[in-house]
């Protein structure tokens, strides 16, 4: 499997537009030279530093069989990509991203971007017929097909890939009957994603009712598949990993990996054992590199292009004149590709329950040219939210027109998803606290895309949370939300000055509302909403005098704007997110709280130009004002702040300090450490804060030389279970404490 791991972002090798002609004939002195390109992840670059020796050698071409990267490599060559053109993209990828279903941030919609900030895993489990179901892959590979459609655009109306400008076969595996597919026929960019499905780490895709996944199963240097389409003679590369030594094998996943690869090695073995007298066998110098090195691709390509000249003494026997190389060249070209207008839009209802949802998102582009690029990120934002597991579409023509079909897929784990989340904070003095979430979404409810989400909290807080949510409107960018909470929730009381806890209270909390929004772009959204709650104190700990222990009935008319383009919500490296809300408590439906409170967060991250830049700058800021303030505001629960913590004046505990006044900025400087190419790491950052800020029980005490100034210096590193932090923070007047605390750099609202 870990020569497989990477197989799938080599599709990533190409970035340009294709075309093509007539498919290859068979030379006329009758020798048919068949590439055999083999899989091995993001070794396989290797490939085209060898074609770059065979064009410069002049060395036709007759069939091409691909495995894995090979069918990545050698289809885009069959399509007529020449290798100058392969190297030259695969330096422009962004790795990284490809590996990642999701669009980028900026393009997910405001719901989802809210998650971020909810302290979920990443992995998510489905419950479906009575049993909880996990995804079949890692990645789905959404990306990764739709890179595959765009550069393979031209060959929209190609079926048979001997029609191609050399015939190309693709292999796969049927994961069920364990046998090899080999794709002569169909879907081009599909046959090829198929053939690159790492098992574990790629879904399998469905073709024709097969479950195909990786062809390296089954076939990884598919020299048998070359000899039946009538090659004669065989140039082979085979770019496998070698198997781990003794002292690798060390772990379950190790074992694991080392049984699959031993049972791949076997069958190419089998495959190399039948080459012929005249048939050539490159084999990389390729060393310890991983498959999944794709950030040493330029080096593998060197690689190749070394092994294909140390045989060059028998490739040069292969090499044709200049007028059979021209004809050669005249047809490997790409087809000059009309994008021509869409005439027509279709939704295959067939694996989704929202066709029209998609089909409302997509008709207005009817009547207009077709753009691949901003399809893609249509289709992307469709796909951000979060419940396909996989968007493709397809050109089709009908009489003399031209229309696209789109071919959504749900999630086949769903339609009812959960996450688990967990936050914990210790301070080294005695204080710890932790927040294990459990979160259950039930998706696709009504043909609009309406989903019903439930939360509940066990530690720091108890209690259920749920919403529905009901999108409307052009693009879905209206809704409406009625939403519920039931939740008690652990609050410390302390000395002004933060340094003695003098009482702990039970906060029981509950409200019922409604909300209704607008999001017209992806990164901003208004929004209103009504609530009607109570909040009770029940102290624990402590003198009963320090604060509220009545019962608060309230009625909530709340007006706000968001805005959110960072790119990454736990360390990001641009954009910005800002919030600002005006709440109006007013004596409607039997409360009785009066007043207004307005709150503003802002958290900006400047983009200094520079590409892959270690150093960030994060500049924040959280403000709350109750606006009329009186007796009955002082321990309104809902009109309190709170600082304290790591972040939110380091040094301090946990919501040491509150009030119905707040503020709070703060500068944070931060460094990535280690590889900054490398698509699989565990990044780790270094950093240092500097904060300043201060609570008020009145707007009256409000003073620009009361605010406590405070600092940080903070390790993070990106675990499986969101970002772990380990730092040490100091505030003006020896306050000090060393945190561990599980969340994000962007902290919640204080």
């Amino acid at each position: 499997m870990r020569c497989r791991l990477a197989v799938i972002a080599m599709l990533c090798l190409f970035a340009a537009m294709p075309s093509f002609g007539q498919s290859a004939p068979t030379p006329s002195s009758g020798r048919c030279i068949g590439l055999v390109l083999g899989g091995g992840g993001a070794r396989g670059a290797a490939h085209i530093g060898v074609l770059e020796v065979l064009e410069r050698e002049h060395i036709p071409i007759c069939r091409v069989s691909g495995t894995s990267m090979g069918s990545i490599v050698g289809g885009m060559y069959a399509a007529g990509y020449s290798s100058q053109e392969m190297d030259k993209i695969i330096s422009t990828l962004d790795w990284s991203d490809l590996f990642s279903d999701n669009p980028a941030r900026i393009e997910l919609p405001m719901r989802r971007k809210d998650a971020d900030y909810r302290y979920l895993l990443n992995f998510e489990v489905g419950y479906k017929n009575g049993r909880i179901i996990t995804p079949a892959g890692v990645v789905q590979g959404q990306k990764l097909l739709l890179l595959l459609r765009r550069l393979l655009i031209s060959t929209w109306d190609v079926h048979d890939f001997d029609q191609l400008p050399i015939p190309f076969r693709a292999v796969a595996t049927d994961i069920v009957a364990g046998k090899p597919v080999v794709f002569g026929s169909g879907d081009l960019a599909l046959s090829i994603r198929s053939s690159m499905s790492v098992p574990g780490a790629f879904a399998p895709t469905n073709v024709d009712d097969l479950l195909l996944v990786d062809g390296g199963l089954m076939d990884n240097v598919p020299m048998d598949v070359a000899r039946n389409m009538g090659a004669t003679q065989l140039i082979v590369v085979n770019v496998g990993s070698p198997l781990a030594h003794r002292e690798e094998l060390s772990n379950p996943v190790a074992v694991l990996n080392q049984m699959v690869s031993a049972l791949m090695e076997e069958k190419t073995q089998r495959q190399l054992s039948t080459l012929g007298p005249n048939d050539i066998l490159i084999t990389p110098a390729l060393g310890d590199m991983s498959a999944s090195e794709f950030n040493r691709g330029a080096e593998a390509i060197a690689i190749g292009k070394a092994a294909a000249e140390a045989a060059l003494p028998r490739l040069r026997a292969l090499a044709v004149g200049p007028d059979e190389w021209n004809a050669f060249v005249a047809q490997h070209r790409q087809r000059t590709f009309d994008p021509a207008l869409v005439a027509f839009l279709k939704v295959d209802a067939s694996h989704t329950q929202t066709a029209p949802y998609v089909e409302e998102r997509l008709a207005k582009d009817v009547g207009k040219t077709f753009d691949a690029t901003k399809l893609e990120s249509q289709i992307g934002s469709i796909y951000g939210q979060g419940n396909y597991q996989q968007i493709d579409y397809r050109l089709q023509q009908q009489e003399n027109q031209r229309g696209l079909l789109i071919i959504p897929r749900d999630k086949p784990w769903g339609p009812v998803y959960g996450k688990l989340g967990f936050q914990l904070d210790d301070d080294f003095a005695g204080r710890s606290e932790y927040l294990i979430s459990g979160e259950v979404t039930a998706t696709n409810i009504n043909r609009l895309g309406a989903e019903w989400r439930s939360t509940a909290w066990a530690g720091r807080i108890g209690g259920l949370a749920t919403e529905f949510y009901q999108p409307w409107g052009q693009g879905a960018s209206t809704y409406i939300m009625p939403f519920g909470l039931l939740r008690n929730e652990d609050f410390p009381v302390f000395t002004e000055d933060g340094d003695k806890q003098l009482a702990e209270y039970r906060v029981k909390r509950s409200y019922l509302g409604l909300e209704g929004g607008w999001s017209p772009l992806p990164y901003w959204r208004v929004l209103t909403s009504y609530t009607r709650g109570s909040d009770k104190g029940d102290l624990r700990i402590g003198n009963p005098e320090d604060f509220f222990n009545e019962t608060q009935n309230y009625s909530q008319l709340k007006f706000g704007v968001d805005w959110d383009t960072l790119d990454d919500a736990q360390f990001p490296s641009k954009g910005a997110r800002a919030s600002l809300t005006y709440n109006m408590y007013r004596p409607w439906l039997g409360a009785n709280q009066t007043g207004d409170v307005a709150q503003l967060k802002a958290d900006w991250v400047p983009d200094f130009g520079l590409a892959q830049t270690r150093y960030h700058l994060l500049l924040g800021m959280w403000a709350s004002s109750a606006l009329s303030h009186d007796k009955q505001m002082d321990q309104f629960f809902e009109a309190q702040s709170f600082l304290g913590g790591f972040l939110n004046l380091s040094g301090y505990p946990e919501r040491s300090l509150h009030g119905d006044q707040s503020f709070l900025g703060r500068a944070v400087v931060y460094r990535r450490t280690g590889k900054m190419d490398a698509v699989f790491s565990t990044p780790i950052f270094i950093g240092a804060s500097l904060e300043a800020g201060n609570t008020w029980q009145s707007k009256s005490q409000v003073r620009f030389d009361s605010l406590i100034y405070a600092g940080s210096l903070f390790l993070g590193v990106q675990t499986p279970l969101g970002p772990l932090f380990l730092g040490y923070g100091y505030a003006e007047g020896g306050h000090n404490s060393v945190y561990l605390t599980f969340g994000s750099l962007l902290r919640p609202s204080p």
